[in-house]
């Protein structure tokens, strides 16, 4: 079903997900009100600490309260009343945590989602959230998934610091906007754009790894990090060839050192007396094969 509905939102998402190229190539007759929408990756920046939201129970939250210095944050941008788009990215999202191994909401990763409508009230919101956070597990705590409303100011300041391009129809009343899950750092930094409806566990898993800079996880994910980059187009983690090569090289010297240590260490740890009986032993015969 989501990757049916990831195929119906493709057209909107393409305004705005890649800049130019092959969207631009097939649609030339853009609306005017959708010209804009799109997703600057503003990997490595700041989102801005000091902004202020309420929650969907009604309580004023600082976004510096979301950034713990362990669990990262997996942010999301929509609105109750989006008619299409948004809930099929927030279904892809419950059933990617719902199969994501390992990882728990709230003891591992953070959910937040930002409503891009300054009109947006809490009462929606609570119905939102409570919608999504019952089809999870008792594996994840529903205190991990913020749903958030503020000033236009606020909405402003943090689509701007994520790059999240959007406009508003005032005469269809909705917000124009693509589907992008932006991945924050425990420090509030942009690591990764995940531009899908859809959420695979593993690149779910693996990106909210990353994110958190080791802090979550084990040693295998790291290896797998390292061994793996992300592929935008393919929305999901691929194999790095020159990095594969470049640890089997490594493994092969390391292995043909190791196995020639022994003989090196007892070659030289024979006795001179030893070794010259030896020399010897081969002059003597060299000699005898002259004579004959």
């Amino acid at each position: 079903m989501i990757r049916f509905l990831s195929s119906l939102v493709s057209f909107a998402t393409c305004w705005g997900l890649l800049t130019g190229s092959t969207c631009a190539q097939v649609l030339t007759d853009v609306p005017e009100n959708a010209k804009e929408i799109r997703i600057d990756q503003l990997l490595g920046r700041s989102v801005p600490r000091d902004l202020t939201f309420l929650d969907e129970s009604g309580a004023a939250v600082s976004f510096s309260q979301l950034f713990d210095g362990r669990r990262p944050v997996l942010l999301t941008l929509n609105y109750s009343d989006c008619p299409g788009l948004c809930v099929a990215q927030l279904d892809g999202l419950v059933e990617g945590i719902a199969d994501l191994p390992s990882l728990q909401l709230e003891k591992d990763f953070f959910v937040v989602s930002v409503s891009i409508n300054p009109q947006e009230s809490p009462a929606k919101l609570a119905r939102m959230k409570d919608r999504y956070v019952s089809q999870l597990s008792r594996d994840h705590d529903p205190a991990g998934w913020k749903f958030l409303t503020g000033s236009a100011s606020a909405i402003g300041q943090l689509t701007d610091a994520v790059g999240f391009r959007y406009s508003y129809d005032a005469e269809a009343d909705r917000f124009n906007h693509a589907a992008a899950a932006v991945l924050l750092s425990p420090a509030g930094v942009i690591t990764r754009y995940l531009l899908s409806v859809s959420f695979e566990p593993e690149t779910l898993r693996l990106s909210l790894v990353e994110a958190s800079d080791g802090q979550i996880g084990n040693f295998n994910d790291q290896w797998v990090l390292w061994c793996f980059h992300y592929d935008a187009e393919a929305n999901r983690y691929s194999a790095d060839a020159k990095r594969i090569l470049a640890f089997a090289a490594g493994a092969f010297v390391l292995i043909g050192t190791g196995i020639s240590i022994p003989f090196w260490f007892k070659k030289s740890s024979l006795p001179s007396s030893a070794m010259a009986e030896e020399l010897d032993s081969h002059s003597s015969t060299n000699s005898s094969d002259t004579r004959v």
